[in-house]
């Protein structure tokens, strides 16, 4: 089978085989572990994909006999956050400001004079019950506000909202994951919350990678 021979494999490789030699290439072959020419990674990555599609490169799968029903995978989805989520954030993080006051290229609405950095997220990764909150301004040195809509999945008809404060003592991009005592109150049926700053298109591209 030539997706077996494209992951350095023989036709009677079993399950475990498979996947250990995805990881193995996966991992040597990355583009971001190489540089240059990176067709053996996208090479392999077909050829796992297509065995994974089979119900080769699941346990019990290849040479274990009749495919057995394979558990539901977790599905990833982005989600771009509607403009009255954006704007009720917003609102939270300014209140009495006009919308047309906010800075609708970078989300951001510093208070004049008070040294804190506000952020509003625009787009929500979801993988299963894990988010990643997705915020196109960069972590300010010092004090930053964001605030998030926490009904993401839930069926709410209104957003609600929460703002979280937070002290970095560097500038740009940046990652922040949510305690647990604070996902339990303020996100229901989260099993993790992370805001990842200074978010653009490459960003959003690792997240449909990882995992």
């Amino acid at each position: 089978m030539d997706a077996l021979a494209d992951l350095g494999l023989n036709p009677s490789a079993n399950s475990s085989e498979i996947r250990e030699a995805w990881r193995h290439i996966a991992f040597h072959t990355h583009p971001d572990h190489k540089e240059g020419d990176s067709s053996g990674f996208s090479r392999a990555k077909a050829a796992y994909d297509f065995l994974r599609k089979e119900g080769l490169a699941t346990k019990g799968g290849a040479t274990a006999g009749p495919p057995q029903p394979r558990r539901a995978r977790l599905k990833k989805r982005i989600i771009e956050l509607p403009q009255e989520d954006v704007a009720a954030c917003e609102a939270m993080l300014n209140p009495g400001q006009a919308l047309s006051h906010m800075n609708a290229q970078t989300g951001i609405q510093p208070k004049c004079g008070s040294g804190v950095a506000d952020h509003v997220p625009d787009a929500v990764g979801c993988y299963g019950r894990h988010l990643t909150y997705f915020v196109t301004t960069p972590v300010n040195q010092g004090a930053n506000r964001v605030a998030l809509p926490t009904t993401v999945l839930t069926s709410a008809r209104h957003t609600t909202a929460e703002i979280l404060s937070f002290q970095s003592s560097d500038t740009g991009a940046g990652e922040v994951v949510i305690p647990d005592t604070i996902r339990e109150r303020k996100f229901p049926g989260a099993k993790s919350v992370r805001i990842r700053f200074d978010a653009d298109q490459a960003i959003r591209d690792q997240f449909w990678l990882a995992g």
